[in-house]
């Protein structure tokens, strides 16, 4: 199966970027601003709104505070039925935070949405920087 990666070096603290990662209102900044995530333990669903069918719930099957933290998609979008998304944060010498990011498929699709998801990863893995080093983000604006 393919496998979608990230870098992306943060000049906030591992605490910063892992509360962005974990709590509600800093999830709300980065990703959609219309998510349910009661909290950040293993087994927890994450409740994720954007529009039309993409509306993805999150299992949390790790979570290793601040290191990692592995999300297993449980429904609201097929395509990603079951595919793993891995975050690891790590501090750089500078003060700065590195999130590595992988998106690990359950089934194979066809290269186009493969090109979209990590296009997609890409900007939003971009507002996740902004939010952690401005405290603004660029979240879907979800209704």
């Amino acid at each position: 199966m393919k496998t979608i990666h990230h870098l992306v070096d943060i000049d906030a603290s591992m605490d910063t970027v892992w509360t962005a990662l974990t709590r509600e209102d800093q999830m709300a900044g980065w990703w959609s601003t219309r998510v349910d995530a009661p909290d950040a333990q293993v087994g927890t669903l994450v409740r994720w709104t954007f529009a039309g069918d993409f509306n993805p719930v999150m299992e949390i099957v790790e979570s290793s505070e601040p290191t990692s933290l592995t999300w297993r998609c449980a429904e609201g979008h097929e395509p990603w039925q079951d595919s793993t998304f891995r975050f690891t944060i790590a501090p750089l010498e500078d003060g700065r935070t590195r999130v590595r990011f992988w998106q690990d498929y359950a089934v194979e699709l066809a290269d186009d949405y493969y090109a979209t998801y990590n296009f997609n990863w890409g900007y939003y893995l971009e507002s996740l920087r902004l939010l952690c080093s401005t405290g603004t983000g660029k979240p879907f604006p979800a209704n």
